[in-house]
């Protein structure tokens, strides 16, 4: 008897490397085993990636899947993170016309490299996709940096690469996880990316290449508000000025922000969404675009 099991869908441990019209497959980042997972979370098959390939066109014929076609939005949480960050977002892009997939990856698994391959071979094994644009948030940022500087991938020729969003990036390196980085207890929790995401190790990331526009969203969390607080006049000492900036944006806005997750302020949403449309931000507070 097949027994179908919901799932929370990956958070930590399973790594998305194929995505069709909501359904994906899922990749173990330990075992290499993988699964195939329907809109719900629901897994449908088990085992090897290309089983789970065959598996999921029977499931085309089964439900009859509409063919996906136009441009499709990639969003890249950051480090402890999931996909269901970007929910506010995901529905919002839906609603604009395009498609959208929120990607899973083990964030606090693995080196950045990894990451890296990661995304290349979802990418490769994207289909009925003409253009692709993407929205990082933390971390993200730097995946997609290095993912974005690869040389002659089989899905750059494929597809037009269309605009990027970046949301709190910490693009000259996050001080705050230099800092943590130091402690046994830290890495142990927060894993490899925190000592890849520190200042000495973001330094050596090459900028997006310049025919790319990049939009960069910077916001004080939270976490920052409060970092800032406690530490009083040292407010420099976890965050340092200019950690989201980058010489190659096209602009960087800064948004005023309470949520813990930026992607539930809706300033952030309609911006993003209005930068992926248009190539800008104008059209919000002229005076909250500021050099970082």
């Amino acid at each position: 008897m097949k027994f179908e099991f919901f799932t929370m869908g990956g958070c930590q441990f399973w790594e998305d490397v194929f995505f069709y019209q909501k359904w994906r497959i899922q990749r173990n980042f330990e075992t290499k085993t993988c699964r195939l997972l329907d809109p719900w979370d629901i897994r449908r098959h088990q085992g090897s990636f290309e089983s789970c390939r065959k598996a999921f066109f029977k499931y085309i014929e089964v439900y009859e899947l509409p063919r996906q076609k136009g441009h499709m939005v990639i969003m890249l949480h950051g480090l402890f993170d999931s996909k269901n960050i970007f929910k506010p977002l995901w529905r919002a892009a839906l609603k604009e016309g395009f498609m959208a997939a929120a990607i899973n990856y083990p964030s606090s698994q693995k080196h950045l490299d990894s990451h890296v391959r990661q995304l290349d071979f979802f990418l490769n094994n994207l289909v009925d996709v003409q253009e692709v644009s993407f929205v990082t948030k933390g971390v993200g940022g730097l995946i997609l940096r290095s993912l974005l500087n690869m040389q002659n991938r089989d899905w750059q020729k494929k597809m037009k690469i269309g605009r990027v969003v970046q949301i709190c990036p910490p693009n000259k390196g996050s001080r705050l996880f230099g800092k943590l980085s130091k402690y046994k207890a830290a890495n142990m929790v927060l894993g490899p990316m925190l000592n890849d995401a520190k200042p000495a190790k973001a330094a050596y990331i090459p900028n997006f290449p310049a025919e790319y526009e990049v939009g960069i969203i910077d916001s004080d969390s939270l976490l920052k508000k409060a970092l800032r607080l406690w530490s009083g006049s040292n407010q420099n000492a976890f965050f340092a000025e200019k950690e989201a900036y980058l010489d190659n944006a096209k602009e960087i806005l800064y948004v005023d922000n309470w949520h813990p997750n930026p992607l539930k302020n809706p300033e952030i949403v309609n911006k993003t969404i209005q930068f992926l449309k248009n190539g800008t931000f104008e059209g919000f507070n002229l005076q909250k675009i500021k050099k970082l």
